[in-house]
């Protein structure tokens, strides 16, 4: 199998096209591009893969993981062969689920809101209920005001919202002095990338199913897909702790802690936003 490859090809992107488009319905937008029910969320699928191509073929991807060590793995090969998938199609996916979250996890970045978007956050807070209970608290260079009559707030929202209906269009994106400063970087823990990296190929088996085996007596082949997809942790080296190439304790600890977090960052290299 030569070292370079080809977006075009659908046979060996086959399994990350298939991640990519997830379960379900597109959804489409007003300019006619598909947005997929996926863990994977791409705004320009076609896009990124020409990225990761790209680097791919030219040595970018940060891991360390080499063709070579994975497919001359025996013991991993015939794991693999077991769950029938296909090697090279599967070599590559690692690739890009690792690129893409490694490029979200320790590469990322977040867009400040603009005045606009946080003026909508401020209006969507208020209640239909005007007795709701309610509290506004305002700090400035004069001095600190806390507000907790419902009426009164309920006042200042609606005229906030009178506000922002009769000057939308003024408000619209960022001033100049704004959009100097309207990328932040975000890093998140190696212990992050290893949950959310997991995670990936955890939805990859669970949108197919029909990757499965049954191991036969005595051939100490393993088919589990969780031990699998701990070992590559380790083959990875996210990881230098063995104990991921033995069982799948150590990845269920992280599949606990981190159950039910979302990322904030934005990939700065796939097109996510």
């Amino acid at each position: 199998m030569g070292n370079q490859i080809n977006a075009n090809n659908e046979s060996h992107f086959k399994y990350i096209y298939n991640i990519i488009r997830g379960q379900g319905e597109p959804y489409y937008t007003p300019d006619g591009l598909p947005i997929y029910n996926s863990m994977v969320y791409l705004t320009m699928p076609f896009e990124a893969m020409d990225i990761f191509e790209e680097r791919y073929n030219s040595g970018k991807i940060p891991c360390t993981y080499k063709y070579e060590d994975y497919i001359k793995d025996s013991d991993l090969q015939a794991t693999i062969s077991g769950l029938k998938l296909d090697a090279y199609a599967f070599w590559l996916l690692i690739m890009f689920l690792f690129d893409y979250a490694y490029s979200i996890c320790l590469s990322g970045f977040t867009i400040k809101d603009s005045a606009q978007r946080r003026i909508e956050k401020l209006i969507k807070l208020s209640p239909d209920d005007e007795d709701s209970e309610m509290k506004l608290s305002i700090t400035t260079t004069n001095g600190k005001l806390e507000i907790e009559d419902s009426r009164t707030i309920s006042i200042l929202m609606k005229w906030i919202k009178q506000g922002y209906d009769r000057d939308e269009e003024a408000i619209k994106g960022y001033t100049v002095e704004e959009a100097k400063d309207i990328f932040n970087s975000k890093e998140e823990s190696i212990s992050v990338l290893i949950w959310y990296f997991t995670s990936l190929l955890k939805y990859f088996f669970e949108i197919n199913p029909q990757f499965s085996g049954r191991a036969k007596k005595g051939d100490g082949v393993s088919l589990n897909k969780n031990l699998l997809i701990s070992q590559l942790v380790y083959y990875t080296r996210l990881s230098t702790n063995k104990n991921f190439l033995a069982d799948v304790e150590s990845l269920k600890g992280f599949f606990k802690q981190y159950k039910g977090k979302i990322l904030s960052g934005i990939s700065s290299v796939y097109p996510t936003c």
